[in-house]
């Protein structure tokens, strides 16, 4: 693929201990867990990951330590053939790390210890805004530097690049910074945050998104609703687009928003009509979850190709 399709990933990568817990505990409470695991993750790595397996030519902007963890997620990047040149390393800070604690129904809880992913230096920043001409799409969220982000957005508007923006986790940004991003997304309770008011029902959602159009001053708000799939407002129309729920069952939902975001990037950069490639970011998004972990769980190509095709005789894309 040639370099003006080409996509910067920035966020974080870590590595994730997953807990199996039998329910989120409660304050002052201990649990014993049924089993812990480890393993490749990182809301930024997750989502270059997707991104390379699903096909796109990837670059990675992310700061890890100069350690172990470090050493094992770097590998990891360049074993998957994401693009590193504009991965960076802390000699003082040690690799972000992530505690996830799944439930039996596969829904989570994160605790997330940024590390180096908040450890961008002003040159760091620079030399990476510097090689911006080399994207097309920029692919954003909050769990890294915001100085780097802000820098991202200020620059990638300023060179007319695709900014999608993973609206996660919250954090202390103006909802200003995102204005003219193509799309801004959060998940439904991040939307709760960023709001300040529930989104539990339908018509919550369409008023979160309403509001986050007119706060951000984006052209598009994607509401990702989990397993009620995502709802898209563009400042006229407010649409729903259903979860598909044939590609079995739910396991872990961990790294479900990445994938999607992922998927989402992909049929944005292929050029899919905007309703078909949020069609396919749920379906992709629904191979995730019958997986467990989050790097271990992303689908290739051509398995989200095939399910996509499947899911298009079925009926389920409208």
């Amino acid at each position: 693929m040639s370099a003006r399709h080409q996509v910067l990933v920035a966020g974080s990568a870590n590595i994730d201990i997953m807990l199996q817990v039998p329910r989120t505990p409660h304050q002052g409470e201990s649990l014993v867990v049924a089993g812990q695991r480890t393993g490749l993750g990182g809301k930024g790595s997750n989502r270059a990951i997707a991104l390379g397996r699903l096909g796109l030519d990837v670059q990675f902007c992310c700061k890890l330590g100069q350690d172990s963890s470090g050493d094992l997620v770097f590998s990891a990047l360049q074993a998957e053939g994401i693009g590193t040149r504009l991965v960076k390393r802390d000699e003082h800070v040690g690799t972000g790390t992530a505690y996830i604690m799944v439930e039996p129904t596969g829904k989570n809880t994160i605790l997330s210890y940024l590390g180096a992913n908040n450890a961008f230096t002003k040159a760091d920043i620079n030399e990476i805004v510097d090689q911006l001409s080399s994207f097309s799409f920029l692919s954003l969220e909050l769990e890294c530097s915001l100085a780097l982000i802000e820098q991202l957005l200020y620059h990638g508007r300023k060179q007319g690049k695709v900014i999608i923006v993973d609206a996660g986790p919250v954090r202390e940004i103006e909802l200003g910074e995102f204005r003219d991003v193509d799309i801004f997304s959060p998940n439904e309770t991040e939307a709760a945050q960023w709001t300040g008011f529930a989104v539990d029902t339908e018509e919550a959602a369409g008023e979160a998104c309403r509001y986050l159009y007119e706060a951000t001053g984006s052209k598009r708000v994607l509401l990702k609703r989990g397993e009620h799939g995502a709802m898209l407002y563009d400042g006229q129309d407010l649409r729903n687009f259903p979860a598909y729920r044939e590609a079995g069952q739910v396991v872990d939902t961990t790294a479900a928003g990445d994938c999607f975001m992922g998927a989402l990037t992909l049929g944005m950069a292929r050029k899919m009509p905007l309703d078909q490639a949020i069609y396919y970011a749920n379906v992709a998004a629904a191979i995730a979850v019958t997986r467990s972990g989050a790097a271990t769980s992303l689908p290739t190509g051509a398995e989200a190709d095939a399910m996509f095709a499947k899911a298009q005789q079925g009926g389920y894309v409208k």
